[in-house]
């Protein structure tokens, strides 16, 4: 088996070089040698480009800052160009449970995707909600996990085909979403009472898949990433982040 616990590919590097010295530290000295001069930003309230992080940096340093910060969690899946950080930070004293997607180009990170939600006391299962399995294993077998997320999304999720729900799901699913309980019977309830319009990304790492979706919650649009764990080619274990998408943005790039 290929496992590893540690990220060793130079894009994840990358990425906790930023989230330690830029975001951690909050060196902005460093934001013209990790970001590309056409920085696309899809977070909905800060500007895009270079200038609007680098705005973003001084509204962050005006904030309290707490005596002894903890390190926050981190799950990295890092697929070609792309990298998916799945976060449980705590921000203006609130927890959050935080998806940033990150596209690399050489070496630079050039565009920025995310999702957040508030954590609260209220969940249907005894599981964290972002903590949890982080080891990436079975490296080689990237590409057929991604396939099988790709047809689970599209013939379950989208096409609503309800009876191969089976072919995909573990009976004992281990859920982190707070509002579905484990197994797979409480997921198939869940989805029937949303929409999945739009798959946009499918990226995966190991045993580790992580989709981003436009979904319906009745008439009311989220992006949702969706965090998978396979274990012999099925679904084993699941996290979600989903956020609001809102009328109005700092910018023209949506959230997608």
């Amino acid at each position: 088996m290929d496992s590893r616990i540690e990220p060793f590919n130079s894009n994840t590097t990358v990425v906790l070089d930023f989230y330690n010295k830029v975001l951690g530290l909050g060196d902005t000295s460093l934001i013209d040698d990790i970001l590309t001069n056409e920085y696309i930003q899809h977070s909905p309230t800060v500007k895009t480009g270079k200038d609007g992080f680098t705005e973003f940096m001084s509204f962050l340093k005006q904030l309290p800052q707490p005596k002894n910060p903890v390190k926050p969690f981190m799950r990295l899946i890092s697929d070609e160009n792309f990298v998916a950080v799945h976060l449980s930070i705590k921000f203006m004293g609130q927890q959050k449970a935080v998806l940033d997607l990150y596209r690399l180009k050489d070496g630079l990170l050039a565009e920025h995707w995310d999702a957040s939600e508030d954590i609260t006391g209220f969940s249907a299962n005894p599981n964290p909600v972002v903590e949890g399995t982080t080891t990436i294993e079975n490296i080689n077998s990237t590409e057929e996990n991604k396939n099988i997320i790709h047809k689970y999304t599209k013939h379950v999720l989208l096409d609503k085909s309800s009876d191969l729900w089976v072919d995909y799901i573990s009976t004992n699913l281990i859920q982190h979403n707070p509002k579905i309980e484990n197994g797979r019977e409480a997921l198939i309830q869940y989805y029937k009472k949303i929409d999945v319009k739009k798959v946009y990304r499918i990226l995966g790492e190991g045993n580790f898949v992580v989709t981003q979706s436009e979904v319906f919650f009745e008439t009311v649009p989220f992006v949702v990433y969706d965090i998978y764990r396979l274990k012999d080619k099925i679904i084993t274990e699941h996290w979600s982040v989903s956020q609001k998408i809102p009328k109005e943005m700092a910018h023209l790039n949506g959230m997608f």
